[in-house]
């Protein structure tokens, strides 16, 4: 079996951190009714719900997560592993540490969920990394999770 070879040029790993930020960041501050626009125009949001297949399908789902203004979200990504998967695309992972409560109360104290994201990245005829897929796997979860 040969091994990955690991991402290590820093202004890559800094591009690919941000898109993971961004996306994060859409959801959890209901911008996220263009998230497609992070996603290759054949991107895949997988294990998230009902599998979001091209832009138009994420952006649906993004519009849905953005209409939830009652429900206060927190995704805390870390653990980033990139290695190559040719010239123009990388395989990643991170794990997914969310924190969500609805309407005023502040709860919950600990994550509902840890899931690990299993990403494919390309980079684009424009010059900017995207996600073409990504793949929701969880790893723990709780009752409150299961609550959609």
């Amino acid at each position: 079996m040969t091994q990955a070879m690991p991402v290590t040029d820093p202004f890559i790993r800094s591009k690919l951190e941000a898109l993971i930020a961004e996306h994060a960041f859409l959801l959890d501050f209901h911008q996220s009714d263009s998230l497609g626009d992070l996603y290759t125009v054949d991107g895949r949001l997988l294990g998230a719900g009902p599998d979001c297949i091209g832009r138009e399908a994420i952006n649906a789902y993004g519009r849905s997560r953005s209409a939830m203004k009652d429900r206060r979200a927190r995704h805390v990504c870390t653990n980033f592993r990139f290695v190559h998967d040719g010239p123009k695309r990388i395989r990643g992972t991170c794990f997914i540490m969310l924190f969500r409560s609805t309407g005023p109360e502040l709860a919950p104290a600990e994550p509902i969920a840890l899931a690990d994201a299993q990403d494919i990245y390309r980079l684009d005829e424009d010059d900017v990394w995207r996600i073409e897929e990504r793949r929701i796997v969880l790893s723990f979860e709780s009752e409150a999770h299961r609550i959609k």
